[in-house]
């Protein structure tokens, strides 16, 4: 297992491999203040020919438009390179929001990480 941490204040971004694919681990804010620290690791991964990513969203509290943004276009950066992003494990509150703003129809949601696998086949 590789695993790296990036770390701020109210803020972590854990990266490990696991499973044959790449796991993702925000926790805290997902927002315009934290966006410009993961942004550009996050869409490199993405660039990756035939990715297989899961963002483990268990840990963040917040998630803002610019947090959003970021996991639109990471869908996308996914999308055109033949990869795969999927988000598991909202809390309840965001998978709320989420599915009001019918982001559950454009995204790839999972309730959990073992879902999220079993969609990435």
């Amino acid at each position: 297992m590789n695993q790296s941490e990036f770390s701020f204040p109210d803020f972590d971004f854990i990266e490990e491999e696991r499973e044959d694919c790449l796991v993702l681990c925000p926790k805290g804010h997902f927002n315009h203040s934290t966006m410009p620290l993961i942004r550009e690791r996050l869409y490199e991964h993405c660039c990756e020919e035939g990715c297989r990513i899961v963002m483990c969203m268990k840990d963040v509290d917040l998630i803002d438009s610019s947090g959003l943004g970021v996991m639109v276009h990471a869908h996308k950066y996914c999308d055109k390179y033949g990869g795969m992003i999927v988000f598991s494990d909202f809390s309840e509150m965001i998978d709320k929001n989420m599915k009001m703003l019918s982001m559950d129809k454009f995204l790839n949601f999972c309730p959990d990480f073992r879902s999220a696998l079993e969609m990435l086949g």
